[in-house]
C-alpha cells in the first residue's frame, strides 16, 4: 500500500519595501539606517531597498558594494543587488 506524501506549505516572508531618498553623497547614511534596523530587528524580516532613480550610482555598486557586503556579512546581514529590479535585498544570515 502506498501512502501519499503530504507537502507541507511554508510561508516565505514577504520583504518590507522601502525607498532610498535622494540625498546625494549622504544617501549612504540612509542605506546604513536600513542595515542597522535589520541588525536590531527581532523578526528578521527581509528588506527590499528600491534604488529606482539611481540614488546609489553604478560606480558605487561596482566598486564599493563588495566591500560593504564583506563588512556586513561579518555582522550577520546579507546584501544582494538585483540589477533587473534595481533593488538591494537585505536579509539576516
Amino acid at each position: 500500500m502506498h501512502h501519499n506524501k503530504i507537502k507541507k506549505l511554508k510561508k516565505n516572508p514577504k520583504p518590507k519595501i522601502v525607498d532610498l531618498p535622494d540625498n546625494g553623497p549622504m544617501t549612504g547614511v540612509d542605506f546604513v539606517a536600513h542595515l542597522d534596523f535589520l541588525l536590531r530587528d527581532k523578526k528578521k524580516q527581509p528588506i527590499k531597498v528600491l534604488n529606482k532613480d539611481g540614488q546609489m550610482c553604478d560606480a558605487w555598486i561596482k566598486n564599493e558594494l563588495p566591500h560593504w557586503q564583506d563588512i556586513w556579512s561579518k555582522k550577520g546581514i546579507k546584501i544582494r543587488w538585483d540589477r533587473r529590479q534595481r533593488s538591494f535585498f537585505l536579509s539576516s544570515i
